[in-house]
């Protein structure tokens, strides 16, 4: 009988103490799994009760060794994941080899989530071979062994036709009804997956499937038609029900989030790094914002954007977050956080860019759990004239207003290049 693995759940950067053996055997080796160790998602340290295990930045659906299986959780409302996820350049290339189960609620996934996971149940579906079934087919000709006599008297021989018959023929086809909707799955996911080399191989896929499928006739989707895979064999029926599953998804016929539940919606596991998330999330609302004042919001991160800490070469490049530029003129920049306190080696990053690019602000951005103790703060100044500020933006509540007010306070610091004097 198949043991199924014990989920755990445990917040992000969370502690959680296990007794030895469920991580090491009687000979002292690691039961965690390779794929699990070679992502660096977990620190173990031995305790005297134990192994302390510590969640590091990655959140998901994780296995941890055979019987154990992690559900690491945000501190923050899965609703604002979903959110942060539909801004962020997320590339959802953090996919596990294993199914789990999503929580049904009201929320919208976003789009490239779910192509990813039709991809996975295409790929499959398109390795073991689309489903064919017989199919009937009406026929006009010569004679064939099945012949409609009422047809054929109407049609024919009462107009003094007698080599002529119709009747039908069954042919053995993969045009059935579940393979034009897929067919039609594929279309919709092929308009959404973005222009991007990482997404080359799912470009591939839908290609090679529509080809495989150019004699079928897409046909749209309709509440329930998920049933249609368990007319296909038995083979590829899972496949199938995954694949039509994740399009009504897209459709909006049924909605998950990302907590886990035993018996909701399975797709893959996906893990995201709550760093690069947050950090592409706040970059895309400055870009957004401030695209009205003329305000370009560059990733300082992307080799065309480096900059030069040292005036007479360029052995150590400047990478800030987030360069705010106006005509060509840096006017600030910003370190963008997941975390709540800011660090001495923080603070002196800020300051040496901000000394480089010769501007007058920079700003701290990290995330705040409690709408309390977020909003902008001001830090101090240099001898240039320079000053700093740490922002803590609310991801607790309501994020689309935390957002705003963000965009608010840390524009309301940069200077307007149109009034500001030459020089």
């Amino acid at each position: 009988m198949a043991r199924f693995p014990r989920v755990v759940s445990i917040e992000e950067r969370e502690n959680r103490v296990f007794p030895r053996e469920d991580l090491f055997d009687s000979t002292g080796h690691s039961l965690i799994l390779p794929e699990t160790r070679a992502l660096s998602a977990v620190e173990l340290k031995d305790v005297h009760d134990g192994v302390n295990l510590r969640a590091l930045g990655l959140i998901g659906y994780l296995p941890l060794t055979s019987g154990i299986v992690l559900n690491l959780r945000p501190k923050f409302p899965l609703n604002n994941l979903w959110r942060m996820l539909a801004v962020a350049d997320e590339s959802y290339d953090r996919v596990l080899p294993v199914l789990r189960s999503y929580e049904r609620n009201g929320a919208s996934p976003p789009h490239q989530l779910l192509a990813r996971g039709f991809c996975h149940y295409l790929r499959a579906i398109i390795d073991l071979g689309l489903a064919r079934g017989y199919y009937r087919e009406p026929y006009t000709g010569f004679y064939k062994p099945r012949v409609e006599f009422g047809r054929t008297m109407s049609r024919h021989l009462s107009r003094g036709d007698d080599l002529t018959i119709s009747g039908d023929v069954f042919a053995y086809t993969a045009n059935l009804s579940v393979n034009s909707v897929l067919k039609s799955a594929c279309l919709a996911f092929l308009r959404i997956i973005p222009r991007d080399p990482k997404w080359l191989s799912e470009r591939r896929l839908l290609m090679e499937a529509l080809n495989a499928l150019h004699r079928v006739s897409p046909a749209k989707m309709r509440v329930g038609d998920e049933a249609l895979a368990d007319m296909t064999p038995r083979w590829v029926r899972e496949n199938y029900r995954g694949a039509l599953s994740v399009y009504a998804m897209l459709l909006g016929y049924t909605q998950i989030g990302f907590g886990y539940d035993a018996q909701g919606s399975e797709l893959p596991s996906f893990l995201f790094s709550l760093d690069g998330i947050f950090e592409s999330y706040v970059r895309n609302v400055f870009r957004t914002a401030f695209s009205e004042r003329k305000i370009a919001v560059l990733d300082g991160n992307t080799p065309r954007h480096h900059g030069r800490l040292f005036l007479d070469n360029n052995r150590f490049p400047t990478k800030p977050d987030l360069i705010f530029r106006k005509k060509k003129v840096i006017i600030g920049l910003a370190e963008v956080k997941y975390k709540q306190e800011i660090k001495e080696e923080d603070r002196y990053q800020v300051l040496s860019h901000v000394l480089a690019a010769q501007c007058k602000i920079g700003v701290w951005i990290s995330p705040s759990v409690s709408a309390q103790a977020s909003g902008i703060s001001y830090v101090g100044s240099v001898a240039t004239g320079a000053k700093f500020y740490h922002y803590l933006l609310d991801i607790s509540g309501d994020l689309d207003e935390a957002s705003a007010d963000m965009v608010e306070k840390v524009g309301a610091l940069l200077p307007d290049m149109l009034n500001a004097p030459a020089g």
